[in-house]
């Protein structure tokens, strides 16, 4: 799997990471006619989806359904588009529908205003209770202390609230455990999407009960965008960077934060030495927190330098894996540009083969080519007992996703690999991210052109062997719950 070109397409920034996105572009003028627009732009998007999408050229439930259902809401909802408000909703509804990160948006979504208070689910209680884990001292406004559980928004239970008014606008399906937590920790932020509460009722610490307005202050400019950097990864968790620490002296410490060659490609490069030249005993923990994917070679090579290259080729074709590329000249396109990327240099002869295999299917009238793999593999997967080397762990947590699963997968074909955290969001056997601009302008699809058939299911999360309880974003105090936790395992 690899990430898409385009500068912010990432499936990360699905996530809190529109935190820092691009600024919004400027509204048009009143007399825009967006029923137009969103009328334009939403048969525009079912159409590449239908055109474009691998899981729809291939028939998969996981996006056919979706889009019929998408369609049978949005069309008439178009008619009614009056505002640019009104055609964000439309469009991010539409697409959130598909569940699916791999399948986005990019509508230049950026954060235009706060309310001063970040909430999140208190997993720990009962009932699902939401807690303010951040009320910004100063505020110009009183809002309540940390702490101070949410009781109800605008009248209706917060719970109800975030399912309605925030749940259809994001593609993370509320079936994961961490959704909630995730569509919380963004209610008290205003990315022109409508779903920020005029007031909410808290029951504070000392057990009194009060509502607060809770009016937005603009980002930038009441706040500073520089302020909201600084706050978020107090609740978005992020590995160490690229490289190793010593955890304890029979356990190493490997920061994977991305598989991003443009941003980390050096520190990968310098990694795998340090890898190779490892003890052969003991532990090796990779830290996966927030590693929202892209080019899965640095993992790979990552095994590689680890326990050589022959086995390291074994781990990724032991889930029985079968590679998908939709034939036609968007597909061709695209593996050409990632021909000519720098940052895909280490995927480069595989790209080749890749665009030679997808040319032949399209020269035989074939709609799918099998890059990678048997068209007849295995559905279960395999375990490949390393040789030599020290034991794996993983710490994953709900942004681990796309070539970070393909990662995880690598690594639990080793049979006694152990996976702490939190679980991630589904498995989407989907890749190869296209941008396919939309023809209003104001913004663009990213659509999958690959499919992965692999023994995960659809949709299906990652779940850790030993969940973590406390906050993911606290990397102290991760690293010494996992130190005592693999002690606590027979070697």
């Amino acid at each position: 799997m690899r990430a898409p070109l385009t500068k912010g397409a990432r499936a990360a920034a699905l996530c809190l990471a529109m935190l820092g996105s691009a600024a919004h572009a400027d509204a048009a003028p009143e007399s825009t006619d967006w029923a137009a627009i969103a009328r334009q732009d939403l048969n525009f998007a079912a159409e590449a989806i239908r055109t474009r999408h691998a899981g729809y050229v291939d028939g998969q439930p996981s996006v056919t359904l979706p889009l019929a259902a998408g369609l049978r809401a949005g069309l008439p909802e178009a008619d009614a588009v009056r505002s640019e408000q009104d055609y964000l909703r439309l469009m991010m509804r539409f697409i959130g529908g598909f569940g699916d990160p791999h399948t986005g948006i990019d509508l230049h979504l950026a954060v235009r205003g706060w309310t001063g208070l970040v909430i999140d689910r208190d997993s720990a209680a009962k009932g699902g209770r939401y807690r303010v884990v951040w009320s910004e001292p100063g505020w110009p406004t009183p809002l309540p202390p940390n702490g101070s559980v949410v009781q109800s928004c605008d009248g209706s239970w917060i719970g109800t609230w975030l399912q309605l008014q925030v749940a259809p606008f994001m593609n993370r399906s509320v079936e994961y455990g961490a959704t909630f937590s995730s569509l919380a920790q963004q209610v008290m932020f205003d990315l022109g999407l409508g779903w920020t509460p005029s007031a909410c009722r808290f029951e504070l610490p000392d057990g009194s009960r009060k509502t607060f307005a809770l009016p937005l202050r603009s980002v930038p400019g009441e706040v500073a965008q520089a302020r909201l950097d600084a706050l978020q990864p107090r609740w978005r968790a992020a590995a160490s960077p690229v490289g190793v620490r010593t955890l304890a002296p029979d356990k190493r410490w490997v920061g994977m934060p991305n598989f991003n060659g443009a941003r980390s490609g050096a520190a990968y490069e310098a990694l795998y030495p340090q890898l190779a030249a490892l003890p052969k005993s003991g532990w090796v923990v990779f830290d996966l927190r927030g590693n929202g994917g892209g080019d899965s070679t640095w993992g790979s090579r990552a095994l590689a330098a680890l326990y050589g290259q022959t086995y390291a080729r074994q781990l990724s074709a032991a889930g029985g894996a079968s590679k998908y590329l939709i034939a036609n000249e968007g597909t061709v396109d695209l593996i050409r540009r990632y021909i000519a990327a720098p940052e895909f240099a280490a995927s480069k002869t595989e790209s080749e083969t890749d665009l030679a295999r997808v040319e032949a299917a399209m020269r035989a009238g074939e709609r799918m080519a099998l890059v990678a793999g048997k068209a007849d593999a295995e559905a279960g997967p395999a375990v490949v007992r390393r040789p030599h080397g020290p034991r794996a762990a993983a710490v994953i947590d709900r942004n681990c996703f796309s070539s970070c699963m393909n990662f995880l997968q690598q690594l639990a074909a080793m049979g006694d690999t152990v996976v702490l955290g939190e679980p991630t969001l589904g498995y989407s056997p989907f890749g190869e991210i296209n941008i396919i601009a939309l023809p209003s302008g104001h913004g663009a699809l990213r659509i999958p052109t690959a499919l992965f058939r692999t023994a995960q299911a659809t949709r299906e999360p990652f779940v850790p062997d030993y969940p973590f309880a406390g906050n993911m974003a606290d990397g102290e105090a991760v690293r010494k719950w996992v130190n005592t936790t693999l002690d606590g395992i027979k070697k």
